[in-house]
């Protein structure tokens, strides 16, 4: 379209011009004539009486010879004139050729550019066409992703749901087994409340002991001195004086290796009281749940069918860590081998067997026997 304007526009200027030449070109021609009038001599009428005739013939001669030059001027000026006219003309026309070309063109091209409009216009609305149908596609897509979405969502929530009364469950056994620990940990904190006491009293007493030992050897040093300084005070003074500074290294040192002995043994009797009293307690943990273990084995026994009543055995059970059963032994049968397998049956069944937080106690339960005699 811009193109189409362009060629207009340039045909428009083109005429413009060419008529502007025209109009100049006439405008010459009548100054040229006002000039050429203008030119020529004036002829000055002499009045005299008397006239030389050959001198009248002489100058009519001349003004012919003028006008004839004149005439000649103005024929070559014309047919310059007429020539410039031509080639103006045929300028125009050619001008004028032009002009009806660019229209041409112009129009031509205003016809293929409308085309190539209505070619995208059709590959547009083409273009529309398949962007609804994708959006279709996509809506119906997006229709059916968000359904899914939804089952899955409410399939998580029924999880969550389940989840939550499972974590619940396991918090209050966990609360269970935690109360359980911390009853244990008082009972523990209090045997060694006790023991540290006892620890005090019995220091005390060795340092009491020590003490008087100090001052009944002290009492009889004072003694000996005394009776050596009654002897001999004034011969042996300054033996008697290195004498005193012996003593003194020999007290000292032998305090020290007295306080020495009395620490070894005081850490001594301490380690072993610890180490039995520590002993005792994981005993007396191991038989607590040793006793569990035998009770809930108790509960998931089976008494098979023509049983005679009183009958017992001796397990060996290994555990694994958590309170599974890695292996079942009868180590002394009770004589009658579908009991004893009810027995081993029975351990089986009760998986997981109860075992204490304390890694001392649950080691001693990796490994252990008891009597099993259901009552």
């Amino acid at each position: 379209m811009k193109q189409l304007i362009d060629n207009l526009v340039a045909g428009s200027l083109s005429l413009v011009i060419h008529i502007v030449l025209l109009s100049l070109f006439f405008i010459g021609m009548e100054n040229s004539q006002t000039l050429h009038l203008a030119a020529q001599p004036k002829v000055e009428i002499v009045q005299a009486t008397t006239i030389d005739e050959s001198a009248v013939i002489e100058e009519i001669k001349r003004q012919e010879q003028f006008i004839e030059e004149q005439r000649q001027k103005e024929a070559e000026r014309q047919k310059k004139v007429e020539d410039q006219l031509k080639e103006t003309q045929e300028e125009l026309a050619r001008k004028e050729q032009e002009f009806v070309d660019q229209q041409e063109r112009a129009r031509i091209e205003q016809e293929r550019k409308q085309k190539e409009i209505e070619q995208l216009e059709q590959q547009r609305k083409l273009e529309e066409q398949k962007k609804q149908a994708e959006e279709q596609k996509r809506k119906e897509a997006e229709e059916k992703r968000l359904i899914e979405e939804q089952k899955r969502k409410e399939a998580e929530k029924q999880r969550l749901i389940e989840e939550q009364k499972r974590k619940e469950a396991e918090q209050k056994r966990k609360a269970e087994e935690e109360k359980k620990r911390l009853a244990e940990q008082q009972r523990i904190a209090e045997e060694e409340r006790k023991l540290k006491m006892l620890e005090e009293r019995r220091a005390a007493e060795e340092k009491k002991r020590l003490a008087e030992a100090d001052r009944k050897a002290e009492e009889k040093r004072k003694r000996e001195a005394e009776e050596a300084k009654r002897k001999a005070e004034e011969a042996k003074r300054k033996a008697e004086q290195e004498a005193k500074e012996a003593e003194i290294r020999r007290q000292k040192a032998l305090e020290a290796e007295r306080k020495a002995e009395a620490d070894r043994l005081l850490q001594e009797s301490l380690a072993t009281e610890q180490q039995e009293q520590e002993e005792r307690r994981v005993q007396g943990v191991v038989n607590h749940y040793a006793n569990l273990i035998r009770q809930r084995v108790n509960r998931y026994w089976i008494k098979p069918s023509n049983i005679q009543d009183g009958l017992q055995c001796t397990l060996k059970v290994s555990l694994l860590p958590g309170g599974d059963v890695r292996q079942v032994t009868v180590i002394k049968s009770s004589g009658n081998t579908v009991f004893d397998r009810s027995a081993e049956s029975a351990v089986y069944k009760a998986i997981p067997l109860p075992q204490p937080t304390d890694p001392k106690a649950a080691a001693a339960l990796r490994e252990f026997q008891f009597i099993f005699k259901p009552e």
